[in-house]
């Protein structure tokens, strides 16, 4: 006598072996354990931090000499920073002298990407080196700033401002 069929055939799904990771875990079950521990981390961090600040532990000092600079109007005093060798910030050159080091370098301009040999001031905001044809003058100061450091303003006539006269 034949064996009987299974009727239940074409419902019957054999048991499959299926890995589960860590990130499927993490992002499952232990979801709320996980991000527990990341909290707790970041308040103990954020409390050291302060106990250090008032402790005094802080690494900046303050000089106190007054600045001589600082009685100038404010937009002479916004500069970018440099990095010096020693790790520090300092001032970067006044233009006169950055002008004199390289007089037979070739710039290119940061907008057009234009290569002259003819040494022209930078953008007073961000320092970046412009052509004529892209440098724009402050209507109220006068500096010369390119694209990303100046905006124009069409109220009766087309003006530029630069980003520490807005």
């Amino acid at each position: 006598m034949p064996k009987r069929s299974c009727h239940f055939q074409d419902t019957f799904m054999p048991q499959l072996k299926v890995h589960i990771g860590e990130k499927h875990v993490d992002s499952g079950v232990m979801k709320e354990a996980k991000m527990k521990a990341v909290y707790d981390r970041t308040l103990n961090l954020l409390y050291s931090g302060a106990k250090n600040l008032m402790n005094n532990n802080a690494v900046e000092k303050m000089d106190a000499t007054p600045n001589v600079q600082a009685k100038t109007s404010s937009h002479s005093t916004l500069h970018q920073m440099v990095l010096t060798n020693t790790g520090t910030l300092a001032r970067p050159q006044p233009i006169s002298q950055r002008l004199a080091a390289k007089p037979e370098a070739t710039t290119s301009c940061i907008t057009c990407r234009t290569v002259t040999s003819l040494i022209r001031p930078p953008c007073n905001y961000c320092e970046c080196e412009l052509c004529d044809s892209c440098a724009r003058v402050c209507h109220f100061c006068g500096g010369s700033f390119c694209q990303k450091c100046s905006l124009t303003v069409y109220l009766q006539d087309e003006k530029t401002v630069c980003l520490s006269c807005c």
